[in-house]
């Protein structure tokens, strides 16, 4: 199957570490799952080739392919600041991946670095889920033990994993509950579970229950955000993030994901 969206960068989408489970080969081909279904992807001048057993609507869906990007584009161009992540990256979109697969991840993601996260995010799947590119449903991490969990190298965040998931497959109704919520009643709800911090809450919002009003500040935007709107001044994280908020609305995760990624592959004029 070949797709030709509008509007569409899969390297800069897979490669902006909103997801852990997709590996990339030297020749741009990317394996993972999508709508439980092992794929490979990559993007030529032809479109966006699927491999794998899943249907396209799964695929827009899953990309978020059908969004007009037209209002964040203007946002990026209308900002000298903006202006080379959107050039260097037009086309990067937020992955609309599960709730639970999300929060799991970014509570994984704590103090961590991108390929080590992927490492953990590997381990489990290859010791509890159906296969290595399906992340383990709650109940099998439930069932589980935090020794087990610890071997999957996940250190003193195995017990925060280990309750969380224990929490969600005796209560799967919760993550609908936060994805029903207002953003700040599911930002405040989502930090009950162990080991969620204000960051990882806006991650997980984000990526895993479609929060675009989230600004998750990592040492990457915080050091972006001083510099390109504080002229360098010392600013917290939590002003940070109310900063991101306040001035890019609605729209405040989409325009957090190009400032990310452009300021971790260098692309920021600050």
């Amino acid at each position: 199957m070949i797709l030709a969206p509008t509007d569409f960068n899969l390297e800069a989408t897979l490669d902006s570490a909103q997801v852990f489970g997709f590996r990339k080969s030297p020749g741009g081909v990317y394996e993972g799952a999508l709508d439980s279904a092992p794929v490979r992807l990559w993007q030529s001048v032809s479109g966006v080739h699927v491999e794998g057993d899943v249907s396209e609507k799964a695929v827009r869906e899953y990309f978020d392919l059908d969004r007009d990007m037209s209002g964040v584009y203007s946002i990026l161009e209308s900002d000298d600041r903006l202006a080379q992540p959107l050039r260097s990256f037009r086309g990067l979109r937020l992955i609309r991946q599960s709730s639970w697969e999300s929060l799991a991840g970014f509570i994984i993601s704590a103090n961590n670095n991108f390929k080590r996260i992927q490492l953990i995010w590997t381990n489990l799947a290859r010791a509890f889920g159906p296969s290595e590119f399906h992340f383990p449903e709650p109940e099998m991490l439930a069932s589980s033990s935090e020794a087990k969990l610890r071997e999957a190298g996940l250190g003193y965040r195995a017990p925060y994993l280990h309750q969380t998931a224990k929490i969600v497959a005796a209560n799967p109704v919760i993550l609908y509950q936060i994805r029903a919520a207002s953003y700040l009643e599911a930002r405040e709800r989502i930090q009950t579970f162990p080991g969620v911090g204000p960051k990882v809450a806006d991650c997980a919002l984000l990526y895993g229950f479609q929060k675009y009003e989230a600004f998750p500040v990592d040492v990457w935007i915080h050091r972006a955000i001083r510099t390109l709107y504080f002229r360098g001044r010392k600013v917290s994280e939590k002003r940070a993030a109310e900063f991101g908020r306040r001035r890019w609305g609605p729209n405040a995760g989409f325009i957090q994901q190009y400032l990310f990624h452009g300021a971790r592959t260098g692309m920021l004029e600050g």
